[in-house]
């Protein structure tokens, strides 16, 4: 009966966070309804302007106001017209733009509610219809055919996709196809000229015009800078470029070439969040924001959104150059605490989204306290502790007080604990925790198995996985959690030969690691690789770690099987392969440690710290550094 009851009960305060806009929240539309108004408005403006000149916006407001929310409500009424993409904060200075361009992909493939299409395929199907309409305009005698398919197209724009991508007949599809790359190639090269933009664009068009996930993918792996093997070169007719231009350059290329595009679409919407983190790194901050004044000058029909805390902002704008703050804050919308007839309509609301009176269950003494709350996720907080005391009985949690001292008073369950942590400290070699901490166990713990099964989630999806950011999130975690470990910010080099994305650090005993990522395949794996044994070799003294997700292609080329075969039998080098378990630990406390950074998780880093290294003393990355 109990678990029956439970089911029936659901705390409609349980989720008090939004992560990212895609995901769907109870929303009151009163709510902060002049700034969405605002919001609507600039995109408005930038629609009718004819230079299609990119504006930024700064939504300002602290922890838990409801800047990700506004967001989230942004993208639900607009996203069936605009495209929404959503960046979290860089954290390798060497590789802004491709970490911006990757995020982008990433939201580009999420599908558009209601329907069985990406934000890519909104994107292109509008864009591609409406360059094949304009173009048959222009011609004085135009094909029968051709007025056929500009009729269906002006009818639909999706009918580039439900007709021309869905006939059976393979040989008519493609023709149809080639029809669009020549006329779309034709527009571009008109109005944009060639290079790698054209490039992009013909990938762009293949992507659509194939209806089998194969070769999406293929086309997908080229759009993301990888490099095609000769039989994916052959299918595709793409030609590898990543040798003519480097990751950087492509990425403000190909993102370029999203904001054109979308000129015959409508603007895009691009969405900086959680960046209150680059505080801590100055040379990051100083390179996001030399890369914001890039995406200004370059892409061309965009909103930019920078949600921020006021304070940081005020601080970021003083170390910013004073062009790129113009172009940032050309408009700033403030997201204020609300008044508590405000928060008391939020609270009544939500709970009637899921068939509840909260009137009936909350005592108004209740509601004095969760209404004296400094921002709306923290009202929501202490409103689901209520609602599950009076509810459900369970208790309200209790502030975290130092222990009076070891006496009789102590109960039954902290000896357990301390056994527990007597256990620890004799075969880990580890020192025990404090009092204070055992008390913070039990809710770290909660957090960590949160974050895992979000994680894990995560991890079925597609991720766009690249050495540059991982080398990043390396960097952020060893800085946070390792004090005796010193980061060399020179990495090692073999000439103008490439080797794979790293950090060298000195582990505890003063000894030299290279911690690099190799999830690249093809040619440039084969050549990265046998660089790196190449130093692997001349520096017998260092210890060499290789790590390579899981799910990255499998490696068939002799070359590059023997190479692995040689560095994983040398006495100071091994490619290690991150499983799954090894994937969602690593994300788990890069998340962690970045959500305490920006103040999206109210918890002591330290404290955190001091726990994940009890609770995940098998991490892969604290094994290897302290061994």
């Amino acid at each position: 009966m109990k678990t029956t009851e439970r089911k029936k009960s659901v705390n409609p305060y349980g989720v008090s966070r939004v992560d990212n806009p895609f995901q769907d929240h109870v929303d009151l539309k009163t709510l902060f309804n002049d700034q969405f108004t605002r919001l609507k408005s600039i995109i408005d403006e930038i629609n009718d302007d004819k230079n299609h000149q990119s504006r930024g916006v700064i939504v300002a407001g602290d922890p838990g106001a409801g800047k990700t929310h506004l967001i989230m409500r942004l993208a639900k009424d607009i996203i069936n017209s605009n495209r929404i993409l959503f960046i979290r904060q860089p954290n390798n200075p060497d590789a802004i733009f491709y970490h911006i361009y990757a995020r982008i992909v990433e939201s580009l493939v999420q599908k558009v509610p209601g329907t069985p299409y990406t934000q890519i395929e909104y994107l292109l199907a509008k864009s591609f219809s409406n360059i094949f309409i304009n173009d048959v305009k222009k011609q004085k005698k135009p094909m029968p055919k051709m007025l056929a398919m500009k009729r269906m197209l002006e009818k639909d724009h999706l009918n580039l996709l439900k007709k021309l991508g869905s006939t059976d007949n393979d040989e008519k599809r493609m023709k149809n196809w080639l029809g669009i790359e020549k006329r779309t190639l034709k527009w571009w090269g008109s109005t944009q000229g060639w290079g790698t933009g054209a490039d992009v664009v013909r990938a762009f068009v293949k992507y659509c015009s194939y209806p089998d996930f194969s070769r999406r993918e293929i086309v997908r792996k080229w759009l993301i800078g990888h490099e095609l093997s000769a039989y994916e070169i052959r299918v595709t007719g793409l030609e590898n470029i990543n040798e003519k231009i480097n990751t950087e350059e492509f990425a403000l290329e190909a993102i370029s070439v999203l904001g054109k595009l979308s000129i015959q679409d409508e603007p895009l919407i691009l969405v900086f969040d959680q960046l209150e983190g680059l505080k801590f790194n100055e040379e990051l901050l100083i390179k996001f924001g030399e890369g914001i004044k890039e995406l200004f000058t370059h892409i061309p029909n965009c909103l930019i959104i920078f949600n921020f805390f006021p304070d940081r902002w005020e601080e970021y704008s003083h170390i910013f150059d004073e062009s790129i703050v113009q172009r940032m804050s050309k408009d700033i919308i403030a997201i204020n605490t609300p008044s508590n007839e405000e928060m008391k309509e939020l609270l009544v609301f939500r709970a009637k989204k899921f068939d509840v009176d909260i009137n009936d269950i909350l005592l108004e003494e209740d509601f004095e306290i969760i209404l004296n709350s400094i921002s709306i996720r923290n009202m929501l907080n202490k409103a689901s502790d209520y609602y599950k005391f009076r509810k459900e009985n369970i208790p309200l949690p209790q502030k975290i007080e130092n222990s009076p001292g070891f006496d009789n008073e102590i109960s039954e369950e902290l000896e357990k604990l301390k056994q527990q942590i007597a256990w620890i400290r004799e075969y880990l070699n580890i020192e025990a925790l404090s009092d204070e901490e055992q008390k913070e166990m039990t809710k770290i713990k909660k957090i960590l198995a949160n974050y895992e099964e979000k994680t894990a989630e995560e991890y079925e999806k597609y991720m766009i996985v690249s050495d540059s950011d991982d080398t990043g999130k390396v960097n952020i975690i060893v800085k946070n959690m390792m004090e005796d470990v010193e980061i060399n910010t020179s990495k090692t080099s073999l000439g103008r030969k490439k080797l794979p994305e790293h950090i060298m650090i000195k582990d505890v005993d003063n000894k030299d690691i290279f911690i690099g990522f190799l999830h690249i395949d093809g040619k440039s794996f084969s050549a990265r690789i046998k660089n790196f044994n190449s130093v692997v070799w001349e520096h017998p003294n260092t210890t060499f770690y290789i790590f390579r997700d899981k799910r990255a292609p499998e490696i068939h080329s002799k070359k590059s099987l023997n190479e692995i075969k040689w560095l994983n039998s040398s006495e100071n080098g091994s490619l290690k392969i991150l499983t799954k378990k090894d994937r969602i630990r690593f994300e788990v406390i890069y998340k962690i440690i970045t959500d305490i950074q920006n103040r999206e998780l109210d918890m002591k880093l330290e404290s955190v710290i001091k726990v994940i290294k009890h609770l995940y003393n098998d991490f892969w990355l604290l094994k290897f550094i302290s061994h």
